[in-house]
């Protein structure tokens, strides 16, 4: 994929970044975001490669989307996202910031 492609998915994953703080999922679910910010994420803006970015955007936005009703007895309702996941967004900002910077420079 091209630099605009690549553009575009950093524009979507800052979208999906900034909104996160504000979003609710089950324990579980917040568990599997950090893990794709940790090993898809991240790596896919250090390796500058847009489909994995679009995917790894996609993955947590299917994680985070609108909650649908109760829980299931026993389940814990959604929340907002732990600590470890709040600290990873402003590093993954920052890595997708200097990446913008050189496809716009």
């Amino acid at each position: 994929m091209n630099d605009e492609a690549l553009d575009r998915a950093a524009e979507d994953a800052v979208t999906v970044l900034t909104l996160m703080p504000e979003m609710e999922a089950s324990a579980p679910e917040w568990a599997q975001v950090e893990r794709i910010l940790a090993t898809a994420m991240e790596p896919a803006i250090d390796r500058r490669d847009a489909s994995a970015l679009i995917t790894a955007t996609r993955d947590v936005k299917d994680l985070t989307g609108p909650y649908h009703g109760p829980a299931r007895i026993g389940e814990q309702p959604p929340g907002p996202p732990p600590q470890p996941v709040l600290e990873r967004i402003p590093k993954i900002m920052e890595k997708i910031g200097r990446l913008q910077s050189t496809l716009r420079a």
